[in-house]
Formats: C-alpha cells, structure tokens, sequence
C-alpha cells in the first residue's frame, strides 16, 4: 500500500502536522518539476487509502462504490479544465473547488464529510498530477506544489462546508430575498477575509470575521446596516453561527466557542462602520437605467 509522507502545518490547517501530503515514491526532479510514470496512475493508488480510513463511518455505501464515485467525482471535476498560459495556483484552486463540489454535492448529506472526519488532500494531490499536463510543473518544488494543493483543499473544504450552514442561519433569522441575499453575502465575504488572514485562533478569527461581515453589509446598505439588519438581530444570528458549526473546523479542536465575544463585537463594529445620520437619510445615489435616471436599488 501507499506510504504517507508527515506533512509541517502550514496555516491554520485540518488534522496538520500529521496529515496525509503526498504519495510516496513520485518523480520530483531535483530542480522541481514532476514527470508521471509510465501507466502509473496517482488517483488510482490514494482513492483506496482514503476509501479504507472512511469505511467505518460510511453507512450506506460499501468500499466498492464508496471508491468508485470518488474517482468519478475527481475525474469530472476535470472536465473542460483549460491550463493554456495559465498559473499553476489559478488551475489547481478551479480545479479543487470543482472536485470539493462534486463530493459535497455526491455527499454532502454524511456527517462525516461535514464534520471534517474525511480528508480527500491526498487524492486532490493525486489527481491534479493525473489530470494536469506534465508542463504544469516544470520548475515547481515539490515542496510548493503541496501548499498550493494543500491552501486550494483547505479553502474549497471549508467554503462548501460553511455554506449550508449559513444558509440555514440566515433563513432563520431575515425575510425577504433581498435581504436574505445582502446578509448572505456580507456574512460569507466576512469568514472569507477572515480565512485569507490567516488567523489561527477562534477568539480572533470571530471579530475579524464580524467586524468584516458588518463593514460588507454597511457598504450594501449605504452606510446603514441597521437599515437591513439590526444589531441585536447581528449578534443573534453570530451565536446561531458559532454554535452551527460555522467555524473553520481547524480552529474548533480546542472545544471553546467564542460566543462570549459577539455581542460587544457587533455592537463596536455597528458603531465603526455606521455613517452619520445625516449621509444615511440622504439615501442611496441615483442610478442611472435605460430609460434615463432612478433611485433606489
């Protein structure tokens, strides 16, 4: 069977330092780049691995289809993929945000998926060397490669994950496509600069993820976020967050939730990120339309 190399944690990553990098025995050059062995297929040796480590939480499928539809759902995501003139880093994040989709939307309904229990890195890893041509990798370390595939994995993971749950929460809490939409929105580009941040901590990545959440919905609101949502109603959509599970999961392993944090964060970023009355009375700008000038959205 195939070895795993130990991998260094890079950022705030899942199940790092003893994570699963990279199948032994690949062709790395020794000034980068990586050439594929004769009829020897990456995918095809790491889809077993994971299969056998999901196998005992997995109820409905048996190893035979549970590791046939993995293949599928990596070898789809590789469909249309274009890597003319293109950055390895821009092709390798479409391509592993395509393959988490596919999992999630296969699988999204297994707990184990969702709670972070199954981690597909080494099969990502795998597959962008069977579907990626060899060209790609010339001059790339392969020590580059795996943090590029290991950011890609871990962002997409996250992104797909925290999706439902936001939709739930914010369903629960405001009405009205519009709204619902402008919450959306301001709520996932708040956990999504937050994640780009880098932080490594929950405490922290929760009021850099409220206070960016407000300054977006502040911007959609012409300076008025009250006007879509109000403070109390921020603070308690936070908390249903927090306790949904919103949180990446690398930073929940501690057990702490910082609900304790949210309702003094939303009230400072309301505060920060609100304009004085006056400018937001005065409404938003007009916007001009085909058959000349209105106001409103």
């Amino acid at each position: 069977s195939s070895e795993f190399l130990p991998s260094a944690p890079i950022g705030p990553t899942r199940g790092a330092p003893g994570r699963p990098r990279a199948l032994a025995g690949m062709s790395w050059g020794p000034n980068g780049g990586w050439t594929p062995s004769k009829d020897e297929y990456q995918l095809k040796g790491a889809v077993p691995e994971v299969a056998a480590a999901i196998a005992p939480l997995e109820t409905e499928w048996d190893a035979e289809k549970l590791e046939k539809k993995i293949c599928e759902y990596f070898k789809k995501a590789a469909k249309n993929l274009q890597f003319h003139r293109r950055p390895l880093a821009d092709a390798i994040n479409e391509y592993t945000d395509k393959a988490v989709f596919a999992l999630f939307a296969g699988l999204g309904d297994r707990e184990w998926l969702k709670s972070g229990q199954a981690d597909f890195l080494v099969c990502v890893d795998a597959a962008i060397k069977d579907y990626f041509p060899p060209l790609m990798f010339r001059n790339v370390q392969q020590l580059d490669f795996e943090q590029l595939v290991l950011a890609a994995y871990d962002r997409a993971f996250e992104e797909q994950r925290f999706g439902p749950i936001l939709t739930d929460a914010v369903n629960q809490h405001v009405s009205g496509p519009k709204i619902k939409k402008k919450v959306w929105y301001a709520c996932d580009a708040g956990r999504k600069e937050a994640a780009a941040a880098g932080v490594d901590n929950a405490d922290e990545f929760t009021l850099q993820w409220i206070g960016g959440t407000v300054r977006s919905l502040s911007a959609a609101s012409f300076g008025s976020p009250e006007d879509t949502m109000t403070a109390e109603l921020c603070t308690s959509l936070f908390t249903s967050l927090l306790e949904g599970g919103a949180l990446p999961v690398a930073l929940t392993e501690e057990g702490d939730l910082p609900v304790h944090l949210v309702d003094e964060a939303v009230a400072n970023a309301y505060a920060e990120h609100s304009a004085p009355e006056e400018a937001a009375e005065s409404g938003p700008p007009a916007k001009k339309t085909k058959g000349g000038w209105s106001a409103g959205y």
